[in-house]
C-alpha cells in the first residue's frame, strides 16, 4: 500500500477519534484545524498546553499508532515519550497550527499529522509511539 494511501486511510480511520471533541451539535462533522486552534489558544501556557488540546493530540497519536501496529506498517512519526512528553508534543501541534491559519477550515487531524510527521521524522531505529 502507498504511503498516501495508509496517510488517506488513517485520516478516515482518525475520524473516530474526533466523536469527542465535535461540536455539540445533532450533525457531526470532523473537528476543524481552526476549531482545535481555539481549543489550544483557551487556557494555555508555555510548557502548559490547555487540556482538550494535549488530548487531542495524544488521542491522535495513540489511534495513529494503534493503526501502524495494526497493520505492521513503518511509523510516520516517531516520538520518544523520555525525550518528548506530551505537553512538548501538543505545543509543536499548536505553534504548527498557529503558521496555518490560512487553512483552518482543513480537518484538524490533517494538519496534527502533518505537524507531527515534520517534527518528530522517524530518522533511525528510535522508539516509536
Amino acid at each position: 500500500m502507498s504511503l498516501l494511501k495508509k496517510l488517506m486511510f488513517i485520516l478516515l480511520c482518525a475520524g473516530l477519534l474526533n466523536s469527542n471533541i465535535v461540536l455539540a451539535e445533532e450533525e457531526e462533522q470532523l473537528l476543524s484545524a481552526g476549531e482545535l486552534l481555539e481549543r489550544c489558544d483557551k487556557d494555555s501556557l508555555p510548557g502548559a498546553p490547555s487540556t482538550p488540546c494535549m488530548q487531542y493530540v495524544v488521542g491522535l497519536v495513540l489511534a495513529v499508532m494503534q493503526k501502524q501496529q495494526e497493520e505492521q506498517s513503518q511509523p510516520f512519526f516517531c516520538i520518544n515519550p523520555q525525550t518528548n512528553p506530551r505537553e512538548e508534543v501538543t505545543e509543536n501541534v499548536h505553534v504548527y497550527l498557529q503558521n496555518k491559519k490560512l487553512r483552518s477550515n482543513e480537518a484538524a487531524q490533517t494538519l496534527t499529522l502533518e505537524a507531527l510527521i515534520k517534527s518528530y521524522p522517524c530518522t533511525g531505529m528510535g522508539s516509536q509511539i
